[in-house]
């Protein structure tokens, strides 16, 4: 759906500026516990990568998108290990009608953790059975302009396909529809705002689980930086277990000091309690800062189809803002630092529970990026309190929670330091440390690390070479943990 739509929109090609920068990467890891299991068993892993990395933009289309397909071939476990790993992250837009209709359509896919109490490795190398591969398709029509009066509008339909392969027990696909309205007056200094989210999860063999609610209220500016908003609204939730329809009440705030500092945050009464959002974002020409706080229900389809909360691109795109405006060019230099200094896609952050249920959600994080001369560091941690809910807000008897499974508390950091050695040599070290806890009346908890020192080094304009070490450790109180040292080294080479 997404390339249909991209041929149509783009044509003719020749309309189009493209972006296109391939590349194949070949690792070898030897590692003394491929299975990550108490009982060791070495072996090495050939890991060969092809990538492709490409964005187009046209008069009224736009794509831009990352596929990888790493491949794992073992010398020793072959039969029961050899695997392909694909990542996906394609966004297309298509602008139908002029400044009136768009169609969007994304794919995603990833490789995600079933559970935070089993091993989360930090390299595909490592086999678990705690990996599988989610994979999630959507397609976005929307209507978006200005009325003569200036009013914002938006009315937006996301339909989900979530697919799941490879897991070690039976998860269901699942089907989510979400209709989004919101109407926008201007604040000079008074105006209002309204809008209605109706979301439709469905799950194979399960009813539906249905959350509808609709909002409208005043807003007031005290100056062009600092705005203030109050909202009334009411819900009606039809879940599998329980329903739930009432009032909903909160307040909120926005703020931009600077053109760099963006701070946010809204309270407000639902039929779970309090519901909160908070957020600071700051950048300057060397450095990023973000925090975040939240509580608020979630699904499974759309945490899944969220972006990772450390994005290291992400990150790197507001450091260059000011230096490199152009998207497509700032692109290719932030790709291009990745892979020469070796620094991870994303940093650590809490897994998403695959659940059939609607989740309870408590998060927390902060991140803070700096680039130097010869150093950069990047630092992230989290904390992710989750838990299911019925409509009623109360927790389900635990033969319905599935014990600790989807029911714990995650907190994490991650720290990621690299330094230029010299003009041609790049040293990055990594640790991650993580923890899940089982919530109340459960009675789990896993403790898990890993560090990892890569030497990264060009070797020409398009290849660069890189050789490194590695430790994991996993101890848990409910089943036996393991230890695991591995070496590793390869090449990264990109057609440009």
């Amino acid at each position: 759906m997404v390339a249909v739509a991209l041929v149509c929109g783009m044509a003719p090609a020749s309309a189009a500026t493209w972006i296109v920068t391939p590349s194949i990467g070949l690792q070898e890891t030897l590692t003394d516990n491929v299975n990550l299991e108490p009982s060791k068993k070495a072996d090495l892993v050939t890991q060969l990568t092809p990538s492709v990395n490409f964005s187009g933009q046209g008069a009224h289309a736009s794509v831009v998108g990352f596929v990888s397909v790493p491949i794992l071939l073992y010398v020793r476990t072959g039969a029961e290990n050899n695997y392909v790993y694909p990542v996906v992250n394609i966004v297309g837009n298509v602008e139908a009608v002029d400044k009136f209709f768009y169609v969007e359509g994304a794919a995603f896919v990833s490789q995600e953790f079933l559970t935070p109490f089993g091993a989360q490795p930090v390299s595909l190398a490592n086999a678990t059975q705690n990996r599988y591969t989610a994979s999630t398709y959507r397609i976005s029509p929307y209507l978006q302009g200005v009325t003569p009066g200036n009013v914002q509008y938006l009315l937006r339909n996301n339909t989900y396909w979530t697919t799941l392969s490879g897991t070690p027990i039976t998860a269901n696909n699942s089907f989510t529809t979400q209709w989004i309205g919101k109407v926008d007056s201007p604040v000079t200094p008074l105006g209002w705002s309204g809008d209605f989210d109706l979301t439709d999860v469905k799950f194979n063999n399960q009813a539906s689980q249905v959350s509808n609610l609709g909002r409208v209220g005043p807003r007031y500016a005290y100056n062009p930086q600092l705005q203030f908003r109050a909202d009334v609204g009411y819900e009606d939730n039809h879940y599998p277990f329980a329903s739930y329809r009432g009032s909903i009440y909160g307040l909120g705030i926005e703020w931009h000091p600077t053109e760099r500092t963006k701070v946010a945050g809204g309270w407000e009464h639902r039929f779970f309690g309090s519901s909160y959002l908070f957020s600071f974002d700051h950048r300057t020409p060397l450095s990023v800062w973000s925090l975040s706080a939240s509580r608020n229900i979630t699904s499974y389809p759309q945490e899944l189809a969220s972006l990772p909360a450390g994005n290291v691109q992400g990150f790197l795109n507001q450091l260059f803002l000011s230096r490199i405006p152009d998207p497509a060019q700032r692109q290719i230099a932030v790709d291009a630092l990745i892979q020469n200094q070796g620094l991870p896609s994303n940093l650590s952050n809490p897994i998403n529970l695959y659940s059939q249920q609607i989740l309870l959600a408590e998060s927390a994080s902060a991140t803070l990026g700096l680039l130097g001369a010869r150093n950069s560091v990047f630092v992230t941690i989290f904390y992710l309190h989750q838990e299911p809910i019925s409509g009623s807000g109360t927790p389900l008897p635990p033969v319905l929670a599935g014990a600790a499974f989807n029911d714990n508390t995650q907190t994490g950091f991650n720290v990621v330091w690299t330094h230029n050695l010299s003009s041609s040599l790049t040293m990055n070290l990594t640790a991650t440390a993580l923890r899940t806890v089982a919530n109340e009346p459960f009675d789990a908890r896993t403790n898990q690390g890993s560090v990892t020192m890569t030497l990264t080094t060009p070797l020409s304009a398009r290849t660069t070479a890189f050789a490194g070490a590695r430790s994991q450790v996993l101890r848990a109180d409910f089943t036996q943990g393991y230890n695991e040292a591995a070496v590793f080294a390869g090449l990264n080479y990109t057609f440009k």
